[in-house]
């Protein structure tokens, strides 16, 4: 048997610049909205859930937190990019070589993997902007 359990309703904004695709060259933002689901392979009889939601709700809430209001560069670029001036810059660094939708969601994937003792499979719809998004699937 499997059971899906899953939340809606996460976004973020943050910026970023995708040098693999003409126009989209220039540090832009979007708000990125998310939906996860966690697959079991049970329903914890003493529970009876594959996992609580507000456990689930608490994990994505603070990995959210961690995208919110970033700059998103590839980790090749950390040493290329300097700014200055009289505000604050927070970067997230990801470590691959575009920092796309499908990039952002597969590492938003592997930190729910990971937080939840690696006991499940998790699905991650992430929406870059209104009509654009990428479904990941992890492991």
């Amino acid at each position: 048997m499997k059971v899906k359990v899953g939340l809606e309703g996460f976004s973020f904004d943050s910026a970023h610049y995708t040098l693999s695709s003409e126009g989209n060259q220039q540090i832009h933002g979007h708000t990125y909205k998310l939906s996860i689901e966690v697959e079991g392979n049970s329903i914890d009889e003493n529970t009876g859930f594959v996992i609580d939601f507000d456990i689930l709700k608490k994990i994505i809430s603070d990995i959210v937190k961690d995208w919110d209001h970033k700059l998103i560069i590839p980790s090749e670029d950390l040493n290329q990019i300097y700014f200055k001036g009289p505000f604050k810059l927070d970067i997230k660094v990801i470590p691959y070589k575009y920092p796309t939708a499908e990039y952002i969601g597969l590492e938003i994937a592997k930190s729910v993997y990971e937080k939840l003792q690696k006991k499940y499979k998790i699905t991650v719809k992430i929406y870059e902007g209104e009509n654009n998004y990428a479904i990941i699937e992890y492991p």
